[in-house]
C-alpha cells in the first residue's frame, strides 16, 4: 500500500473521530433522545474508524469493531424511530437482524478468518447489507419527509441522507468488488468519498450561518409576503392574529399554531381548535409546543407552534426566526389594538353627537317658540327690562340652535348621510346672504367689507351648504378679532376656480396649531382665546362640505396679525354676455356692510 493510501485512510479515520467529538459536544449541550441516538451512531463510527487504524489487531478487537459498526447503523434506525415511530413488530425484527449480523461478524473474525475470497465476500455482504438496511431506510424516509418542510429543515435532513448514503455506497462497492478495491488508487478513491461524508453529515446537525442564509433565500419572498400580509393588509386585530398563526405554521413547518393574549385567551388558531389550544396553554411544560413571547401592552401573550416530528432537532433556525417574527406580530397586534380603540372612540363620538343633537333639538324648538311669543307680546306687554331679557334669551337660543345644527351635520357627515343639492348659483349672492347672517355678530369696532365683482361668479353648488361654509368663516373672523378691525370677504373667479377669501386683522394662528384647525372638536385654546365659545366643529364641517362639492379650504396666518381663509370651488362654465365679455371679468368695488350690534356673540 502506498503512502498516499495510508494518509487517505488516516485522514478518513481522523475525520470520523472529529465528527464523533463534535456530535458528543452538541449532545452534551442540548440533550435529548433524538440527539442521543444520532450521537450514538456517529460516536460508534468514530470508534470503528479509530480501531481500524490499529495494525494487526487481535481477534477480540476486530470482533468489537464489527459489533460497533453494526450498532452504529442500528442507532441511525433508532434516530429515525424518534421522529417517525417504527411498529413494534418491525422494531423487533430489526433487533433480531442486528443480533444475526453481529453473530455473523463474530464468526467471520473467529472462524472464517482464513476463508476463501468467495466465502469472505459472502460474509461481508451478510454483514454490510443489514447495516445498509438500518441506515438506508432512515435516509430514504428523511428525504421523503423533507419535501413538506421549510427550506433550512429540508436542507439539513437531505444533507444527513446524502452523508450516510455516501457511506453505504462506499461499503457496498468495497464488499462487492472485493480484491479489485485493494489497489492504492481504489483505496484512495473510496477513502476520499468516505471523508466527504464527514462535513456533509456535520452540516446536517450544525450548519454554519452562511449556509443557513443560502438555504433560506428560496423562502425570502414568502417571508416578506408574510410580513406584508401581516403588517399592511390585516384589517382588524382578530384577522391579524389569524394570519400570524397561519404564517407561523408555514414558516416553522409545524402541525398547527395559535396566538393568545396576556390572560391566556386564545385569539386565533391555525390547524387546531380553540379548546385544544387552551389546553396546551395550560400545560406549560409540553415539549411539543414551541412558544415565542408577544410583549403586548396588557402583558405577555404568546405565539405558539405545535412542533412537527423533525422540528426540535432540524428546526433550530426556524425557532430563532419565529422569535423575530413574534416581534413583528406584537407590533402589528398593538397597532391594530390602537386603531380599533380609536375607531371605537370615533364611533362613540358620533353616537354622542347623534344622541345629544336629537335630544336637544326638541327642547330648543319649544324654547324658541315661547321666546318668540314673549317678544311678540302674546303673553302680555313687557317692560323695557323684559324686552331686553327676551332679546338675550332669543340670541342664546339661536346660538344653541346653531350648535345643535352643527352637531347634527357632523353626525351626518360621519355616517355619510349628507346629501348635496347642487344648482347653478351666483357666489356673490351666497356671500351676501352669509354676510346678512353674521351682521348681528359685529362689534362696535368691527367693519365687514364685501369685496365683490360686478359680474356673476357662476358656481354649481348647494347654496345652503355653501352659505353655511362662508357664515362659518366670517363668524370665526369676527370672533377671533376681539379688538375689532376690518373683516374682508373677497369673491373672485379665475382659471376655472371660484374663490371666497375671508381676511381678518385678529389674533392669528401659530404654525404649531395649524394641524388642529380642521379636525373634529379641534379648538385652539390659548390665553387669548380660552374665553371664546365654540365646539371646534365649525371648520371641520366647512372643509368637509367644501370637499363634497369638489372644493377645499386653505389658510394662511401670521400669529398676532390675522388670518386669511380661502374657500375654493369649481366655477361653472362662464356664459358670454351681450357685449362679448364673460361673467366675472370686471374689477370689483369694495362694499362696506353696515355694522349692527349683536346682543351675543358666538
Amino acid at each position: 500500500m502506498t503512502q498516499a493510501a495510508i494518509v487517505a485512510q488516516d485522514l478518513t479515520a481522523l475525520g470520523f473521530v472529529a465528527l464523533g467529538v463534535a456530535i458528543a459536544y452538541r449532545w452534551y449541550r442540548d440533550r435529548g433522545r433524538a440527539q442521543a441516538m444520532l450521537a450514538g451512531a456517529l460516536i460508534s463510527l468514530a470508534v470503528v474508524a479509530a480501531l481500524g487504524r490499529i495494525p494487526n489487531p487481535p481477534p477480540v478487537l476486530s470482533g468489537a469493531d464489527l459489533a460497533l459498526f453494526m450498532v452504529s447503523g442500528f442507532f441511525v434506525l433508532l434516530f429515525r424511530h424518534e421522529f417517525v415511530p417504527i411498529g413494534r413488530t418491525t422494531l423487533a425484527l430489526a433487533y433480531a437482524l442486528l443480533v444475526v449480523a453481529i453473530g455473523v461478524g463474530i464468526l467471520d473474525v473467529f472462524v472464517f478468518s482464513n476463508a476463501s475470497p468467495l466465502v469472505a465476500s459472502v460474509l461481508g455482504i451478510v454483514i454490510v447489507v443489514p447495516w445498509a438496511i438500518f441506515v438506508g431506510e432512515p435516509i430514504v424516509r428523511f428525504w421523503i419527509e423533507s419535501i413538506r418542510l421549510p427550506a433550512v429543515q429540508k436542507a439539513r435532513m437531505r444533507f444527513l441522507s446524502v452523508g450516510f448514503g455516501l457511506l453505504i455506497v462506499v461499503l457496498l462497492v468495497a464488499v462487492i468488488a472485493g480484491s479489485a478495491m485493494r489497489s492504492p488508487t481504489a483505496i484512495i478513491a473510496t477513502q476520499l468519498i468516505a471523508l466527504a461524508a464527514v462535513p456533509v453529515i456535520y452540516v446536517s446537525f450544525a450548519p454554519p450561518a452562511i449556509l443557513r442564509r443560502i438555504w433560506r433565500l428560496s423562502e425570502e419572498n414568502e417571508i416578506r409576503a408574510a410580513l406584508q400580509d401581516l403588517l399592511i393588509f390585516s384589517p382588524s386585530r382578530q384577522v391579524m392574529a389569524e394570519r400570524a398563526a397561519y404564517w407561523a405554521v408555514r414558516m416553522m413547518g409545524g402541525k398547527s399554531g395559535f396566538v393568545s393574549d396576556a390572560d391566556g385567551k386564545v385569539l386565533a388558531t391555525s390547524g387546531i381548535d380553540a379548546a385544544d389550544a387552551a389546553a396546551l396553554i395550560a400545560d406549560a411544560s409540553n415539549p411539543t409546543v414551541i412558544k415565542a413571547p408577544l410583549h403586548l401592552a396588557e402583558g405577555a401573550g404568546q405565539l405558539a407552534i405545535t412542533a412537527g416530528p423533525f422540528t426540535p432537532l432540524f428546526g433550530t433556525e426556524e425557532i430563532a426566526q419565529l422569535r423575530g417574527y413574534a416581534n413583528s406580530v406584537t407590533a402589528s397586534l398593538e397597532r391594530a389594538r390602537v386603531t380599533e380603540r380609536m375607531a371605537a372612540l370615533e364611533d362613540s363620538k358620533t353616537q354622542f353627537l347623534n344622541l345629544a343633537s336629537h335630544e336637544l333639538r326638541g327642547p330648543v324648538t319649544v324654547m324658541r317658540g315661547y321666546v318668540s311669543m314673549l317678544e311678540s307680546g302674546l303673553f302680555g306687554h313687557l317692560n323695557d327690562q323684559g324686552r331686553k331679557a327676551a332679546g338675550v334669551m332669543a340670541a342664546k337660543v339661536s346660538e344653541m340652535n346653531e350648535l345643535i345644527e352643527e352637531m347634527i351635520e357632523a353626525a351626518r357627515l360621519e355616517e355619510g348621510a349628507v346629501t348635496m343639492h347642487a344648482v347653478e348659483a351666483d357666489l356673490r349672492d351666497i356671500a351676501r346672504a352669509a354676510a346678512e347672517v353674521v351682521a348681528p355678530l359685529l362689534g362696535p369696532d368691527h367693519r365687514l367689507v364685501m369685496d365683490l365683482p360686478d359680474r356673476r361668479v357662476r358656481v354649481k353648488v348647494d347654496p345652503d351648504r355653501t352659505r353655511t361654509i362662508i357664515v362659518n368663516l366670517l363668524s370665526n373672523a369676527i370672533k377671533y378679532s376681539p379688538q375689532g378691525g376690518t373683516v374682508t370677504c373677497h369673491v373672485r373667479s379665475r382659471a376655472g376656480m371660484a374663490r371666497v377669501a375671508v381676511t381678518d386683522e385678529g389674533l392669528g394662528i401659530s404654525r404649531e396649531s395649524m394641524g388642529q384647525l380642521f379636525t373634529r372638536f379641534g379648538r385652539i385654546v390659548t390665553p387669548e382665546t380660552e374665553h371664546l365659545k365654540g365646539t371646534g366643529l365649525g371648520l371641520f364641517l366647512a372643509r368637509q362640505l367644501a370637499g363634497l362639492q369638489g372644493g377645499d379650504i386653505t389658510v394662511a396666518s401670521v400669529e398676532g396679525e390675522g388670518s386669511r381663509f380661502t374657500l375654493q370651488l369649481p366655477a361653472a362654465p362662464a356664459a358670454a354676455s351681450a357685449d362679448g365679455a364673460q361673467d366675472g371679468a370686471a374689477t370689483p368695488p369694495s362694499v362696506p356692510v353696515p355694522r349692527e350690534k349683536s346682543p351675543a356673540a358666538d
